[in-house]
């Protein structure tokens, strides 16, 4: 396949001796896993050639398992088939490696406190860490990230001695990972990838296509152009507002996420994963909400009280939409206590899977749905509460109006780097990020 002459130089600084860091940034669709997978095998080759007697260790790491599975392994396995190269993929519960000649690489995922206890032990010839600005968000991932030399102390002065970073832009020019991984290496090699580097992207158009991923704005600067920039103004620039679902929608099924508050609010936020028919192409659609502030309402609900709520608003929508089964439930997984009476009901939910960097992931995902219309708001009076066999009104949409309001925190974004976002109205927010969190975990979500 061919390659541009950057793609080129990657390759052969990754594959050369003598040249122990690399730090490739790139925008998306831009080539750098591409050509960072292709290089590792002939790394391995030449490894084996200079001392094909001693048996290496390698480590890949990424923000999960599962991304790494998708962005990495199967583009590795890909090179090493065209290529014709022996190789073993370990894939079981407590093995996934791969195998290249000697060297033996393990995969692994960093995206919580714990995830540097799966890599001690064996010494590391070769590092490869994808996504490292994202893992370097986190303030609880720095100490343990900035462990990783330690991993290759015993092979210091090894001519195949190699660390590889490999990420995005994913803030200002403050971020934590920008000035101690970037502005502090001025001896590593440096590259930076955009669309025009990926040979595949030979036209305009395609181009063109690559930079509308992304909504104009802070996100396109970062993303696309790879400019470290401060996030600032509202969020969401573009609301997919509709009055009613088309009749030429299919609907599939529906998720429920729920943000449970003691003080702030509750809100339970179904989304349904539909098919338009006309444009041929799977959206997602927020339906009608429940939205309970007990500020407003004057009262103190207990758990038990939402425990049944939430099975009136079960009912609600199986008379509205009888023949869409409701899938599945996922719950803020700080909201133990609202847990564990959901448990005691039978209610069958999930938790969360927070974790650090979460909250900017899901915004930047739901951004680039509503960006490609994609993401559609059913606008409808909020259910303040059920009552007998009815339900009151809010007579207005408290979700949309989250959503319209919601605002990047200038301030903090400045002072830590990342981006960072006002916690004021985003109780509905959250609850869609967790629905959009479990589908793509499931193979749902529309991918952008």
């Amino acid at each position: 396949m061919e390659i541009s002459p950057k793609q080129n130089n990657v390759r052969i600084d990754i594959a050369s001796p003598n040249k122990p860091e690399i730090y490739i940034l790139g925008s998306t669709q831009s080539g750098k896993t591409f050509i960072i997978a292709e290089a590792i095998t002939e790394y391995a080759s030449n490894l084996n050639k200079y001392d094909p007697y001693k048996q290496y260790y390698g480590a890949i790491v990424g923000w999960t398992i599962e991304t790494l599975k998708g962005n990495i392994v199967e583009v590795l396995e890909q090179h090493l088939k065209e290529e014709n190269m022996p190789y073993k993929l370990n894939w079981s519960s407590d093995d996934k490696s791969i195998n290249i000649y000697n060297l033996r690489i393990f995969f692994f995922g960093f995206n919580n406190v714990k995830s540097f206890n799966k890599i001690l032990g064996k010494p590391l010839i070769l590092e490869w860490i994808d996504e490292s600005a994202r893992i370097y968000s986190n303030k609880e991932l720095q100490p343990s990230f900035n462990e990783f030399p330690g991993r290759q102390m015993s092979f210091a002065g090894h001519p195949y001695l190699k660390t590889i970073h490999s990420f995005n832009v994913e803030g200002s020019d403050r971020h934590p990972y920008k000035m101690d991984y970037i502005d502090n290496k001025p001896n590593a090699i440096h590259y930076t990838f955009f669309p025009y580097d990926n040979p595949l992207l030979d036209t305009k158009e395609k181009i063109e296509q690559v930079v509308n991923m992304f909504p104009p704005g802070s996100l396109r600067e970062q993303k696309v152009f790879n400019k470290w920039v401060v996030a600032e103004g509202k969020v969401f620039t573009k609301l997919n507002v509709i009055k009613e679902i088309p009749s030429t929608y299919v609907m599939r099924e529906i998720i429920i996420g729920i943000d449970y508050g003691n003080v702030n609010p509750t809100t339970f936020v179904p989304i349904a994963l539909v098919y338009d028919q006309v444009q041929k192409r799977w959206k997602l659609v927020r339906l009608k909400i429940y939205y309970h502030d007990s500020r407003v309402e004057g009262d103190n609900p207990t758990t038990e009280y939402y425990s049944n709520q939430l099975r009136l608003f079960l009912v609600y929508l199986k008379s509205i939409y009888p023949q869409v089964p409701i899938t599945k439930i996922v719950l803020d997984s700080e909201a133990t206590h609202f847990s564990n009476r959901m448990i005691a009901d039978n209610i069958e939910h999930e938790l969360s899977k927070k974790g650090p960097g979460s909250v900017n992931a899901g915004v930047e995902y739901l951004q680039s749905l509503l960006y490609k219309e994609i993401f559609e708001i059913l606008e409808s009076p909020s259910i303040r509460y059920f009552i007998g066999s009815g339900y009151e009104e809010s007579g207005k949409d408290e979700g949309l109006i989250e959503m319209d309001s919601y605002q990047y925190d200038k301030i903090k974004s400045e002072k830590e780097g990342t981006n960072c976002y006002k916690k004021e109205l985003d109780h509905s927010i959250d609850a869609t990020r967790y629905v959009l969190a479990l589908m793509e975990e499931y193979g749902l979500a529309p991918v952008v």
